[in-house]
């Protein structure tokens, strides 16, 4: 494998090593020495973290987006997420054989492994099913867009003609899949890492 990633709770790490690159590549790495080594890999990290965030520029808010979702539509705010996503990526620890890029922005790391998000600290997690919703926690949409009320397993907003809204549903637990294009794909990090840390060691050696 080419990388392997660490997910924690709020946080990924993918981790670059050397063996299993390009052999080539690797074995003009491996013929220098650990500290020509381990700065050449700082060097290509560099390299992977600006491709690793030319993904999500690339890409962009379309990579997160699911029209299916019930909180699209007129009255949706832009949050702008995925610029966070993208500017949390760095550079972490780098020795002479891996580097480590990480990100710990809140809810990126859910998003790449998916699974159950259960309540803990109140009976039940307010999931927005209105497009006003989208961005916005259940007390700041009561205090400042419009009062809510408990009925049927939601949370309720009273029109001015008197219908009732549901805004956010009431669920003790959800379970959402990963998202699929979360992570770039290994060659759009890997390939800057290494032609950067190669091209760095034969600068040295001219």
């Amino acid at each position: 494998m080419w990388t392997s990633s660490k997910i924690g709770r709020s946080a990924i790490s993918v981790n670059i090593n050397v063996s299993g690159l390009d052999a080539l590549k690797t074995d003009i790495i491996q013929a220098m020495s650990p500290e020509t080594r381990k700065n050449a890999l700082k060097v290509g990290a560099e390299s992977a973290l600006i491709a690793i965030k030319g993904y999500y520029t690339k890409t962009g808010r379309s990579n997160w987006l699911n029209n299916s979702l019930p909180t699209h539509g007129p009255g949706r705010k832009l949050t702008d997420w995925w610029k966070l996503v993208e500017s949390a990526w760095t550079v972490g620890n780098v020795t002479s054989q891996t580097a480590t890029l990480s990100n710990s922005i809140t809810g990126f790391a859910h998003k790449v492994t998916g699974g159950v998000i259960t309540a803990k600290r109140k009976k039940y997690l307010t999931i927005p099913v209105h497009p006003t919703a989208h961005g916005v926690r259940a007390r700041d949409y009561a205090s400042s867009i419009a009062p809510l009320f408990a009925a049927k397993g939601v949370l309720a907003r009273t029109e001015d003609d008197g219908t009732i809204t549901p805004i956010y549903a009431l669920k003790k637990s959800v379970n959402q899949k990963p998202w699929p294009t979360a992570l770039p794909p290994e060659q759009t990090y890997t390939d800057a890492f290494v032609n950067s840390a190669v091209d760095h060691i034969l600068s040295t050696l001219q």
